[in-house]
């Protein structure tokens, strides 16, 4: 008895042990060759992606280094060259102005741009000018058209451009009716840069504050603007401008920079007479003083008939922004300074 009592009760205990769970079934494993495969697809997914955004990065640098012309190819512009043959517009842009957007001004000015000739832009560095590799696109252009006369509109900084191009182009034999100024400073002195406004502010409210910030803008834009020198005499020409009220701007680099603080010294004064210049401001313009610009202007070149129109209280060089404004205020300045030929004879009264 007490042995089969023994027996059960190490029975009873056995069986309500713990067992161990079953063993888990292993994972269902990818074969090999669809795994394979498939790592191969995404490999060459990527790589091709790769390519293709290497591909539109060579695009998108090559695009901000080419002199490109572009005549928007629309009915208004055909019939435009019907009407004015051996006529164009070049619409240049200002600074770091990148060719997208030069075509944006382009298509809000056309309109007005119309009455007198077909419309292009022309695209170039978004980094940087060289105003005879411009030249030379302009001059090719012309041939391939059959162009011999040029109305220029100058966005900000394409004003100044516009001027030497034109002195150029008259020297070569053609006909420069107009430059219409958008803004345009003439010369670095009339650009208010609110980075130089905010450091004098500065140091008026916190001592040495303003110092510190002409020393620190002074030495990074020479270091970010070399123009070929060793790194020790940028950073102490950066310093210099800097600290020189008359040339100090804290927001300009790269070669556009370099020719708009050379300015007006590449303007050799060989824009004829004739040629007008149309100005369209805003009297309160942020970037440019306009008062200062206008007065340079008149100043380097007297002799040659000139047109104001305000534009109040839309900013600088805004035709994409403000449309009908500068649409109104262009076709006013083309108006005064090359009135449209007569279409018919005035009819003579009978006696």
């Amino acid at each position: 008895m007490t042995t089969s009592t023994a027996h059960t009760s190490k029975k009873q205990q056995d069986d309500g042990a713990e067992q161990p769970p079953p063993a888990a079934k292993p994972p269902r494993q990818i074969p090999d060759i669809p795994r394979r495969l498939f790592f191969l697809t995404m490999g060459a997914a990527a790589a091709t992606t790769a390519f293709k955004a290497n591909i539109a990065a060579d695009a998108l640098l090559t695009e901000r280094s080419q002199y490109r012309i572009e005549t928007p190819d629309n009915e208004e512009n055909r019939t435009a060259a019907l009407r004015f043959p051996g006529k164009t517009w070049y619409l240049l842009g200002g600074f770091r102005v990148s060719y997208r957007d030069a075509g944006r001004k382009l298509a809000a000015l056309q309109p007005a741009m119309n009455q007198r000739a077909p419309a292009s832009f022309i695209g170039y560095s978004n980094e940087g000018i060289d105003i005879a590799q411009l030249f030379i696109a302009i001059q090719r252009d012309l041939y391939e058209r059959n162009i011999d006369t040029v109305y220029f509109y100058g966005d900000s900084f394409g004003g100044m451009a516009a001027v030497v191009l034109a002195s150029l182009l008259a020297q070569t034999g053609t006909k420069v009716t107009l430059i219409v100024m958008g803004s345009s400073p003439s010369s670095e002195a009339d650009i208010e840069d609110p980075g130089k406004q905010y450091i004098s502010l500065a140091g008026k409210v916190v001592p040495y504050l303003g110092l510190l910030g002409r020393l620190g803008a002074g030495l990074w834009g020479g270091l970010a603007n070399p123009n070929g020198q060793g790194m020790y005499q940028a950073a102490r020409s950066g310093i210099s401008k800097s600290f020189n009220p008359d040339n100090n701007s804290l927001i300009l680099s790269t070669t556009q920079a370099t020719f708009l603080q050379a300015f007006p010294r590449q303007y050799d004064g060989k824009v004829p007479a004739s040629t007008g210049i149309g100005m369209i401001y805003d009297p309160d313009d942020f970037i440019v003083d306009a008062g200062s610009a206008i007065r340079g202007w008149e100043a380097l070149m007297p002799n040659n008939p000139v047109f104001v129109y305000d534009v109040p209280d839309t900013g600088h060089a805004s035709p994409e922004i403000h449309p009908d404004v500068y649409r109104t205020a262009l076709t006013v300045v083309l108006d005064d300074l090359d009135p449209p030929p007569l279409t018919s004879k005035p009819v003579q009264p009978i006696f």
